[in-house]
């Protein structure tokens, strides 16, 4: 019997908050980034407002988002830097597998430092989702509160997400600790926003844990997600600028409500938009097909 061949197709778009719901004025108009990687290119993104798709051959797809923190000296600087110097690392070398992806974001904040640590930019700081799919085998990592998916239709049509990050901010410390529960959501979490952890320009890198099994891991300050790809899973990853406006049961309803990826991916800008815009967004959707 012939091996099923699974095929990679990456959409993804970005958009700037409205200038209205800026509390005060910053030096660019758009502090996220993206980056989307096959064999065969690299697109890292910065933009107002755009769209975009491609197919990955080659059963390889690095996607990643970035947020720079806006409390943060060149928080958009930071988010597009640190794309930069993490997917600097050459996709088609053999040893670039899923389990990889930790000791790349690690070594990226080693050699980030080096290169743009300077006076001015002491305390730059964004937050990061990247994911690396690599013949199956998929690692995810964030770090602050950008997200990823695991979105898999189970029997019957519906689709299990599964949020394979883990917020770094004080209100999921709170969830975790049992000083709270989701359902205070609405009352508390606005309050407790606040990032625990995230990527600082200047700070020293955190402990080499064993991370290569499959299941989490956690650090102070990454998150580490191992799994097998199941033939048409999808992975979503976004920015906070995406759950800030929208619900799970809201982004969940939208998505089972739209046919292809693509309108999927529409139905949930369009009701970011809807929402207001109070925030960057950038969303990447790496959807597999049999």
């Amino acid at each position: 019997m012939a091996a099923t061949k699974t095929s990679l197709h990456i959409a993804a778009f970005q958009q700037a908050m409205h200038p209205a719901a800026l509390l005060r004025p910053r030096s660019s108009p758009q502090q996220d980034a993206l980056a989307l990687q096959t064999l065969d290119e690299l697109h890292i993104r910065q933009t107002l407002l755009g769209q975009w798709a491609c197919a990955a051959p080659g059963g390889f797809a690095w996607l990643s988002v970035t947020d720079g923190v806006a409390s943060s000296p060149c928080a958009d600087l930071a988010s597009r830097s640190f794309l930069e110097v993490l997917h600097a690392a050459n996709p088609a070398a053999p040893q670039l597998q899923a389990r990889k992806l930790p000791g790349l974001v690690r070594q990226a904040r080693l050699d980030w430092r080096a290169q743009y640590l300077k006076p001015r930019t002491r305390g730059a700081a964004c937050t990061l989702a990247s994911l690396l799919y690599a013949n199956g085998q998929v690692c995810a990592v964030n770090s602050g509160d950008a997200r990823i998916w695991r979105l898999r239709t189970q029997a019957g049509g519906n689709v299990q997400w599964l949020q394979v990050s883990h917020d770094h901010t004080a209100w999921q410390q709170m969830l975790d600790d049992g000083e709270a529960q989701a359902e205070q959501a609405d009352e508390y979490a606005s309050i407790y926003q606040g990032l625990l952890h995230c990527l600082v320009l200047d700070a020293d890198d955190g402990p080499d844990d064993d991370d290569t099994v499959e299941g989490a891991v956690h650090e102070d300050w990454l998150h580490i997600w191992h799994g097998q790809a199941a033939p048409g899973d999808a992975y979503l990853l976004a920015t906070d600028g995406l759950h800030g406006a929208l619900t799970d049961a809201q982004m969940q309803a939208l998505w089972q409500a739209a046919d292809s990826p693509q309108d999927k991916l529409r139905a949930l800008h369009s009701a970011y938009r809807r929402a207001g815009a109070q925030d960057d967004i950038s969303v990447v959707l790496l959807q597999t097909r049999v």
